[in-house]
């Protein structure tokens, strides 16, 4: 019998398998992933790489699996990479419950139905990317959203609105989903000092709040690539839904 493509995607993955010298983030702590997949062979092949490559993969085959997951994992995941098409469900219908979050996870949606991606769900602002993808480039697709936006437009942004260090550090934390707390301890710092620096940014940037600056950001991410930015209105309100609550 001839092998089908299910088989011969599980029997190897030759050059699109990622380097073991690809080892453990420069934080220390592995990327987490959560892997809403039906598939079990592609779900197999994305556990077997990534985890080759120090990452944290935990598998949700449903959207009821899924929710569970979020909601009972003890740690947070960094991402979430979501298939279309599951037994139980759209997996759009998965983005409330990503965005209600308290550290909201950046959102991979991969499917060979991306034609099918409901409008709504762009108000999520996921990274869409369509099947068949090797793992060493969804490898590398996750380690670009996890570390948020791309340093050379983050660079244009700080020499357009002349912000400090210490102001971009403050932005780029918040769309990474961080609380002020958890800023503050990154920046060795004050939780009050976060909020200064939050509040010059906004200042030089013309922006009335921290979320407001990260549309900004976002609209100036998609015109630096060549995209028109969806209506700024959409990018006022609150990014990553009470991240930044005290």
């Amino acid at each position: 019998m001839m092998p089908t493509a299910r088989d011969r995607r599980c029997k190897g993955r030759g050059d699109d398998t990622p380097s073991r010298c690809m080892v453990a983030e420069a934080s220390g702590k592995p990327i987490r992933v959560l892997l809403v997949e039906d598939d079990s062979c592609a779900a197999a092949a994305i556990e077997h790489d990534f985890s080759r490559s120090a990452l944290s993969v935990t598998v949700a085959r449903t959207l009821a699996d899924a929710r569970a997951s979020l909601l009972h994992s003890t740690h947070p995941f960094d991402v979430v990479i979501l298939e279309l098409r599951l037994p139980d469900g759209r997996g759009e219908s998965l983005l409330p419950d990503i965005e209600a979050c308290s550290r909201q996870p950046a959102v991979i949606i991969y499917s060979s139905f991306l034609s099918e991606l409901r409008a709504d769900a762009l108000e999520y602002r996921p990274v869409a990317v369509a099947k068949p993808v090797s793992t060493a480039l969804l490898l590398r697709t996750v380690r670009t959203v996890v570390h948020g936006y791309a340093r050379s437009v983050i660079e244009r942004f700080v020499r357009r609105f002349s912000l400090s260090k210490r102001e971009t550090e403050a932005i780029v934390l918040v769309t990474q989903g961080l609380k002020a707390k958890e800023i503050a301890a990154r920046m060795i710092c004050s939780e009050k000092t976060v909020y200064a620096h939050l509040t010059r940014a906004c200042e030089k940037a013309g922006c009335r709040d921290y979320h407001e600056v990260v549309g900004r950001l976002f609209a100036f991410t998609c015109q630096a690539l060549g995209h028109t930015p969806p209506d700024h209105a959409a990018f006022t309100g609150p990014v990553h839904p009470s991240s930044m609550r005290r």
